[in-house]
């Protein structure tokens, strides 16, 4: 158990120097810092208590739910033209990346042992 913990904490050392990381978290704080960045997030936002309000109030087929939808989606479509979220995204997508690979390498012997058998 104590092999286990010191190569936990060594895996955690060598991510948070990782210049994939490290990039990621930068492009964050300057995405969290850009006015323009929280306002699209904000309308975004309200846009998805819009949608999900249509939702619980209107039949899914509505003429409510499909005019909350198409704002939900221009919403989310202005936040993700904002530079600093496109630097983000493509940045963060480096990471996850990078996450599935590790993922796979740690456990991807459960599955073959789980799964066993059930084909």
């Amino acid at each position: 158990m104590e092999k286990i913990i010191s190569l936990s904490y060594e895996l955690k050392n060598l991510l948070d120097t990782d210049p994939r990381v490290i990039d990621c978290s930068k492009k964050e704080q300057a995405m969290s810092n850009d006015p323009l960045a929280m306002s699209m997030s904000y309308k975004k936002d309200l846009a998805i208590d819009e949608y999900e309000f249509a939702l619980n109030h209107f039949k899914k087929e509505s003429k409510e739910v499909e005019i909350a939808q198409k704002k939900l989606h221009e919403a989310k479509l202005a936040l993700d033209s904002v530079p600093s979220v496109q630097e983000y995204l493509k940045s963060y997508s480096k990471v996850r990346d990078l996450y599935l690979e590790i993922n796979e390498i740690l456990f991807s012997f459960m599955n073959r042992h789980i799964c066993k058998g059930k084909h």
